[in-house]
């Protein structure tokens, strides 16, 4: 495990940048400060590669009762969501709050466009009832079809959080520990760039990319395939 006061160190001793390791990331100037910078744009740029990153999910739940016939639900105001970056979409359920998990069924995705024209359409906008499937409109609020009648529903799923930067001396990356030096190598680049090193960029290159490869196959969701068409 790194944290990212050891991140920004592995990175100058990587760079052969002289002086002593650093004690702290907090009010550091110069050359320093464009190490710290490195590793978090590195940071940065590891985790928005991919949003559907599994070191990235997590779940998340909410009712329906909560305000009467609601049927759109804000990730923010509504579920609670501080660091939400986007929804899993094949992971919603739902059940009846008073019963429990007993009552539990798949919710459906299905596309905003034809969404609104099954749910939010004539006399369909008033006809409350369980939900049976749901969809997540251009503002990332999810809505449910139907809209919930007072019965009082559980909704509950996962989510993708959004990439955030590395702020403290003991903060450390939310990826895997076998693959926290894949930041340092990404921050070597950004180091070559800045000093036109080219013998430093091809290395940073090459061994980001074979720890890309490996945390592809790791944390990216298993491929499916539909049933077989004949």
């Amino acid at each position: 495990m790194s944290t990212f006061l050891q991140l920004v160190n592995q990175l100058r001793q990587e760079a052969g940048v002289s002086g002593s390791d650093l004690t702290t990331t907090v009010g550091v100037t110069g050359e320093q400060l464009r190490l710290v910078n490195w590793i978090n744009a590195a940071w940065m740029d590891v985790q928005q590669i991919h949003t559907d990153w599994n070191w990235l999910r997590f779940p998340f739940s909410f009712q329906t009762n909560t305000v009467t016939n609601q049927q759109s639900y804000n990730p923010i105001t509504d579920v609670g969501l501080t660091l939400f970056g986007d929804w899993k979409k094949d992971s919603l359920r739902i059940y009846t709050t008073s019963i429990g998990y007993s009552n539990e069924m798949i919710l459906p995705f299905a596309t905003y466009d034809e969404f609104r024209n099954l749910y939010m359409y004539g006399s369909a906008r008033t006809n409350y009832m369980r939900p049976s499937l749901y969809s997540i409109d251009p503002q990332k609020n999810i809505v449910l079809g139907g809209p919930p009648d007072l019965f009082g529903y559980t909704i509950d799923g996962e989510y993708y959080k959004v990439a955030t930067q590395l702020v403290n001396d003991t903060d450390v990356p939310t990826l895997p520990v076998q693959y926290h030096k894949m930041i340092v190598w990404k921050a070597l680049e950004h180091y070559g760039l800045y000093e036109g090193a080219q013998e430093c960029i091809a290395r940073a290159k090459q061994e980001y990319k074979t720890m890309l490869y490996r945390l592809d196959l790791n944390q990216l969701p298993t491929p499916s395939y539909g049933p077989q068409l004949a």
